[in-house]
């Protein structure tokens, strides 16, 4: 049996629970549904539509919050204690926001308390069980483990658009707190046939000021920080967007699932790269293909929705899976949940100012196109940043241990 087939063997129950962890975690279900509510809501309070992005804004501010703490947290105790309690509290978190919201106060305060505390439901907790179980094929296997999100990205505007238009917003969330309630529990099962977690003691943290001063860690930062405001910011308004273009609910749905079914090719198209190829060459290529995407899209309008769509999800179907990589090549095992938690945290402050601004600028100029054509500038920025990293050593490396996989000495 050989090295790659063994360790797929062996990890198939951690790729299975991770898998679902986080297509019904908080970076699938709620992230990708924020868009579904915002006109409807918008619509019932009487809200502007840069308002009513807001939740998308102090949620993932929330999370970002939260990042460092929950990597800290992960390492400690462990991905699956974590993200079991994260996944139970996002159920209770999404009956809360279809039954006590009345208004944008209640609302952002509830989409940042939901936010805080289901931020262990997001891949900081199940990607360290993937990269301490996978070596030779740890890019393809944190491909398809982070697909989740890609399923959930599918699943989800078709299927929640039409059954908000017709049963109403709060029926909405009331239909995703029954599915992660529903699933829960397989994730629980299949975690028992997972081995033991190595947990980090704390004489063997890495302390934030160690983490900052590294090459790495200001690279990749910097780099994903200018991919989230790009990308999640288009994302979030993908679907008010369509229907501003005169979609249908449906015809919405419809072709936001694309980003979707682009982002799981995106994850697996990165990850089998990244096994193949110099990491920072592949970030730096895809990062410039999204960037071309998001300008043939904002220069060509509802011509050009189905392939924007398409190229949306395919950065960041990349992206996620490429910060996971390259957090576990140039920061030690025992340090992985917080450094993947603070650079995590940089991503989703991008994250909350993307939709944010996206909104801003729709409400001033009256469409989408100068948020995307901003956009698109952003990502080739965040490929210049990420032109960098070639010049900097794999963790082992740096420690005069060598290269931990091929091909990283070229990257």
């Amino acid at each position: 049996m050989s090295v790659g087939s063994g360790e797929f063997a062996r990890g198939w129950p951690v790729l299975t629970a991770a898998f679902l962890g986080v297509a019904i975690g908080v970076s699938s279900l709620y992230f990708y549904s924020l868009g579904v509510f915002i006109k409807p809501m918008a619509a019932e309070f009487g809200w502007t539509r840069g308002q009513a992005s807001l939740g998308a804004l102090v949620g993932t501010a929330a999370a970002a919050a939260a990042a460092i703490p929950i990597g800290r947290l992960v390492d400690r105790f462990g991905g699956k204690r974590v993200g079991l309690i994260s996944l139970a509290l996002l159920a209770l978190g999404f009956f809360a926001l279809g039954t006590a919201t009345a208004g944008l106060a209640s609302f952002l305060l509830l989409t940042f308390i939901v936010s805080l505390v289901t931020a262990g439901s997001s891949p900081i907790a199940f990607t360290r069980l993937v990269v301490t179980a996978f070596l030779r094929f740890r890019g393809i296997a944190l491909g398809l483990v982070l697909a989740g999100t890609g399923t959930g990205a599918i699943l989800i505007p078709a299927l929640l658009t039409p059954y908000v238009a017709e049963h109403g917003w709060r029926s909405g969330f009331m239909a995703l707190a029954l599915v992660v309630a529903a699933l829960t529990p397989i994730v629980a099962l299949l975690f028992t046939r997972c081995a033991d977690e190595v947990r980090t003691a704390p004489a063997d943290e890495m302390t934030l000021a160690e983490l900052a001063r590294t090459p790495a860690f200001r690279l990749l930062a910097a780099t994903f920080f200018l991919a989230a405001v790009a990308v999640l910011g288009t994302v979030v308004q993908f679907v008010p967007m369509l229907s501003d273009w005169g979609f249908s609910p449906a015809g919405a749905g419809g072709v936001a699932s694309l980003i979707g079914v682009a982002a799981i090719v995106g994850r697996l198209a990165a990850g089998l790269l990244i096994d193949r190829y110099p990491a920072a060459i592949v970030t730096v290529a895809l990062l410039l293909c999204a960037a071309a995407g998001l300008l043939m899209l904002g220069l060509g309008g509802v011509t050009f929705a189905a392939p924007g769509a398409i190229v949306t999800g395919l950065a960041i179907g990349a992206e996620v899976d490429l910060i996971a990589f390259l957090v576990a090549r140039h920061f030690p095992p025992l340090a992985y949940g917080k450094a993947y938690g603070a650079i995590y945290m940089a991503f989703l402050i991008g994250g909350a100012a993307g939709p944010a601004l996206s909104g801003y600028l729709r409400d001033r100029t009256g469409d989408y196109q100068a948020s995307l054509v901003i956009a698109a500038i952003l990502l080739a920025c965040a490929a210049a940043v990420a032109s960098r990293l070639r010049r900097v050593p794999a963790w082992s490396e740096g420690e005069g241990g060598g290269s931990e996989r091929r091909g990283e000495a070229a990257s």
